[in-house]
């Protein structure tokens, strides 16, 4: 059993192994800014290193602790491209507007390692690799899959057989796969601190426990954003990176996104020789089903798994379920494996399924929405929103044909319940 530490960030596998911690007081005073970036996950701390990076002042408002949110608490898969289907975007947009927007998401996997690196993050080991495998037996589909990525965005994605599949991960429910070489692992809320300690060491602020109430416009232009915490903060421009949690500060961004609450389990250390039986790999797992599994081996032996759409559940019930998922496709790790943590996290879907970034009014920015691929996606909308302010640069447009479309006001929750349900009977359908 991990020793616990006192914080009040959720009972996770990550909060227990992170390094480089620190806390952040609250805003109590008033204060001047160039920036106002409002939400301390991993678009609002991309935003604000990007700015400092380019010699700009950000103040980051956080509600509760940096990372807080699905930031700390995802899979830790940094990959190239979004949660829509990539072919979908080429049909969108058409292909060479599509291929800028995964070119942005292979540029920021690559700048990740890149601070990682230079900023001696101990976020790692960074394993290589992510694997997507498929339930069905349909080798011709999966080549198809991986000459159009391959000829389109130019991934380096590799066709794996059955037979090297199934020398990786010991099951009969897998048959081909998609390799990228370029994806890997990391430990999130690790490298959300060392994003923090940056912006601090480079002149930017962090405030954590300081919700942001209210956002209003000053006769001089400025905006003037009140703190639950009792602090003001004046500033020329203003950031929502605020995910699902935008709660009343813009009905406009409530309304255009809907809560997706997926599950993580993490096991008990496992024993060498009954991974080696099971997932004989370094690589990070997903399948191809509608509503999929992912997974991997943790640096201690341990497996993380995750997957599952649901409202609300405990933890316990959290555990049970995906310790039930993992035996579907492990089934000879039946009384050998225990979990240790369970736990939640709701993302920001768009209806479109793409991050939505752009201007709201001059001066009032928004990046968020990055939910199901938000690693490399929030250093894009960062980088996006830090180099329009700073430099005037436009790029961030090249997310406008993707608005703000109503996901369902109060019922969003519930729709995307369905949409799960509809998508675990299509795999049922399907086989």
């Amino acid at each position: 059993m991990l020793m616990r530490k006192p914080t009040d960030y959720i009972d996770t596998y990550y909060r227990d192994t992170m390094q480089g911690a620190r806390a952040y007081d609250p805003l109590v005073d008033k204060i001047q800014a160039d920036v106002c970036v409002i939400g301390g996950g991993l678009a609002g701390l991309n935003t604000a290193l990007g700015l400092v990076e380019r010699g700009r002042g950000a103040v980051v408002i956080e509600a509760a602790r940096i990372g807080w949110g699905a930031s700390g608490r995802n899979g830790g898969f940094v990959a190239k491209g979004y949660a829509r289907d990539l072919s979908s975007l080429k049909k969108k947009v058409g292909l060479d507007h599509a291929r800028a927007l995964v070119n942005l998401t292979k540029d920021a996997r690559a700048m990740i390692k890149q601070r990682i690196n230079d900023l001696n993050i101990p976020c790692g080991p960074l394993r290589p690799g992510v694997l997507t495998v498929s339930w069905k037996d349909n080798p011709d589909a999966v080549r198809a899959i991986v000459d159009d990525m391959n000829d389109s965005y130019d991934l380096g994605f590799e066709f794996w057989g059955t037979n090297k599949v199934r020398e990786q991960c010991h099951t009969d429910k897998y048959f081909d796969g998609v390799y990228s070489p370029g994806d890997f692992q990391f430990h999130p809320l690790t490298y959300v601190q060392g994003l923090a300690s940056t912006i601090v060491s480079k002149g930017g602020q962090i405030y954590e426990g300081s919700k942001a109430t209210k956002i209003t416009q000053m006769p001089s232009g400025r905006w003037r954003i009140e703190v639950g915490s009792g602090g003001v903060i004046e500033a020329e421009h203003v950031v929502l990176c605020c995910s699902i949690y935008v709660d009343g500060l813009d009905k406009r961004l409530r309304n255009a996104a809907f809560p997706v609450r997926t599950y993580v389990m993490v096991t008990e250390p496992v024993d060498p020789a009954d991974l080696k039986a099971s997932i004989d790999t370094e690589h990070a797992i997903y399948d191809m089903r509608f509503a999929s599994d992912y997974y991997r081996v943790l640096p201690d032996n341990r497996i993380m798994w995750g997957g599952r759409v649901s409202v609300g559940r405990d933890p316990a019930k959290i555990a049970e379920l995906l310790h039930g998922d993992m035996l579907k496709v492990y089934p000879q790790l039946r009384g050998k494996v225990k979990t240790e943590y369970g736990w939640s996290g709701d993302l920001c879907y768009a209806p479109h399924k793409m991050p939505q970034i752009g201007q709201l009014a001059p001066n009032y920015w928004y990046a968020t929405c990055f939910g199901g691929h938000g690693l490399a996606p929030t250093t894009v909308g960062g980088e996006m929103i830090a180099g329009a302010i700073a430099d005037k640069d436009d790029r961030y447009k090249l997310f406008s044909p993707f608005g703000l479309n109503f996901a369902g006001g109060p019922l969003a929750p519930y729709i995307a319940q369905s949409v799960y349900w509809w998508w675990r009977a299509r795999d049922y359908i399907g086989g």
